[in-house]
């Protein structure tokens, strides 16, 4: 093989004969290792990707496979201030930034959407494609989950404008192997609303998984973490770190704070200073109760220190893919009235005096139809027929409004043994001609406007005497709890 390296005693113009030749043949020098000098400020700032040399390495080739267009090669040595742009040399390191590199699309892919979720104005669909330039959106009480290249997932919430600015994968050909190793590079830009990130661990990243929002960037070097800009008043964005490790800057004021497990920082364009805080607790839901009831609907919230307010989501699933109500709680129970019966997963975390939220605690609640309660009755024999009257109470003490009401006796307490069924206008129903024993009664409410509502289960026993010397019954209706 050519040595490529001229010897200290050999004349100036043969030396230059042996470089020309080597830049019109584009060898590669076998045995010479040449290290960049240090990067200047301005270069460390540029996202790029090592090199190392090998020893079948040719420039062309190099040119051909990895870079943009091969006249490129004169930009990447002037990067790495080469002093001979058409020398480079076995286990020689050259670093090559991403703008003049090949790649390719990432893919991703729309996993859930959940509501009123747009992908580029249209509905979006599960399994839809995902790429550079991507946007989405999400309406009241909708959410999605996307998919990036490298697998990490992104969770848009309700209220949210996001888009995928970069899904990008880099090849670069690895001196270690005979192949190449692929570099992923991704950003996503919130304009308004919040999203949550799952970064994938162990993937090679030519950049940080990046958010961007109008007034901060934020590079994630962890896995899990939430990025909010729902304030534009006050044009601040918030960041809060449930796992890992994360950059947050203020281009503006051209500073940065790293951010761990359990911390957050709220970054103001016009403030130089990034404060980095612990965020709260998980909350203890334990003495929160697990169902709510309707028509009310009102959720109490706990007791945490540090708290100025609550976030509260529901989610038909565990891992909150599909959040149906995202609500920022200020008074003391949450509002969940609309939400459809059945049940449901709900979040709770505390939210402290800069706005930063906390560490979730997660509950199941069933949401169902209140049981409200008799507090008076009695029967009454008019006409050979048992008149049942009562007074209605809700759960909060208050009169049962209704604009009138049904009834189910039956043999046994499921009211599978059904004996009469009864409906009126007034909380006075007409069980007919009752026969001594014992019953079960269900009431259910008739409102105005909305669903019905059904009072406890009643035990009415009917005396021996009725209709003999018993004509009336007062407390006719016992409760069965």
């Amino acid at each position: 093989m050519r040595h490529l390296t001229a010897k200290k005693n050999q004349p100036k113009s043969s030396a230059a004969a042996v470089i020309r030749a080597l830049a019109a043949t584009l060898l590669i020098a076998p045995t010479v290792l040449v290290q960049a000098q240090t990067p200047t400020p301005e270069r460390a700032l540029e996202p790029s990707l090592p090199y190392v040399v090998k020893a079948s390495d040719k420039l062309i080739r190099l040119s051909r496979d990895l870079l943009v267009t091969g006249h490129t090669w004169n930009d990447v040595a002037r990067y790495n201030q080469l002093k001979d742009p058409n020398v480079i040399f076995p286990g020689q390191k050259i670093d090559i930034p991403l703008r003049f590199l090949k790649s390719t699309a990432a893919g991703g892919k729309v996993i859930s959407a959940e509501g009123d979720v747009t992908l580029g104005g249209s509905p979006m669909q599960p399994g839809a494609s995902i790429g550079d330039g991507s946007q989405l959106k999400t309406g009241a009480n909708s959410s999605a989950v996307i998919e990036m290249g490298d697998g990490s997932r992104i969770k848009i919430l309700p209220n949210s404008l996001a888009e995928v600015v970069t899904n990008r994968s880099y090849a670069m050909r690895d001196a270690s192997t005979s192949g190449s190793t692929n570099w992923f590079s991704g950003l996503m830009r919130l304009s308004a609303g919040t999203l949550e990130a799952l970064a994938t661990k162990n993937v090679r990243r030519a950049t940080p998984l990046q958010v961007e929002t109008p007034t901060s960037l934020i590079g994630v070097r962890g896995t899990e973490f939430r990025v909010a800009y729902d304030d534009p008043a006050s044009k601040s964005a918030r960041t809060e770190v449930v796992e890992g490790n994360v950059r947050t800057d203020n281009p503006a004021q051209q500073v940065g704070a790293d951010l761990v497990t359990g911390t957050g920082a709220v970054v103001k364009p016009a403030e130089r200073e990034i404060r980095v805080v612990k965020l709260l607790p998980a909350p203890d839901m334990g003495s929160v109760p697990g169902e709510i009831l309707k028509p009310a609907g009102a959720w109490p919230m706990p007791i945490l220190a540090g708290a100025q307010a609550y976030r509260v989501q529901v989610a038909s699933d565990d891992k909150f893919d599909r959040i149906v109500r995202d609500l920022k709680v200020t008074t003391g129970s949450a509002d969940l009235a609309t939400l459809a019966n059945g049940n449901w997963f709900a979040r709770v975390r505390g939210i402290d005096a800069q706005g930063l939220e906390g560490f979730d605690t997660v509950k199941l609640i069933a949401v169902k139809d209140g049981e409200w309660r008799v507090s008076y009755s009695s029967m009454t024999l008019v006409n050979g027929k048992a008149l049942l009257s009562w007074t209605g109470q809700q759960t909060n003490g208050q009169p049962m409004p209704a604009s009138g009401y049904t009834a189910v006796l039956a043999r046994d307490q499921a009211l599978t043994q059904v004996v009469a069924r009864a409906e009126a206008g007034t909380p006075a129903l007409d069980l007919g001609d009752l026969k001594p024993g014992v019953y079960f009664i269900r009431l259910r409410s008739k409102p105005a406007a909305g669903t019905g509502m059904d009072s406890e289960t009643y035990r009415l026993e009917v005396s021996g005497n009725w209709g003999f010397s018993v004509f009336e019954q007062l407390s006719a209706l016992q409760s069965t709890k």
